[in-house]
């Protein structure tokens, strides 16, 4: 019965296209849902340490996370961020 009517395998195979890239999309964004979670907790992490640690996450896929934090930050104060690419 599917193959007598054209429109509704068209039907189909749109449906089954948008569901798989609806899937795809969720997948993305918690990916960088986590990538933003595991760079502020190492933020908070150096933020509560003493002058001059340094952090670094590193990834499976070659990239990298460093936090540093200088002598002259204090209290509540920033820290160095820097992203990198891969290694």
């Amino acid at each position: 019965m599917l193959m007598d009517n054209p429109w509704l395998t068209v039907a189909t195979v749109v449906t089954v296209g948008v569901l798989r890239l609806m899937g795809d999309v969720i997948r993305w964004l918690a990916a960088r849902s986590g990538e933003r979670i595991r760079a502020r907790m190492l933020v908070e992490l150096v933020r509560g340490s003493g002058p001059g640690t340094v952090l670094t996450d590193h990834r499976a896929d070659g990239a990298a996370l460093t936090v540093r934090r200088t002598e002259a930050q204090s209290g509540r104060g920033g820290a160095d961020v820097r992203g990198g690419g891969r290694a």
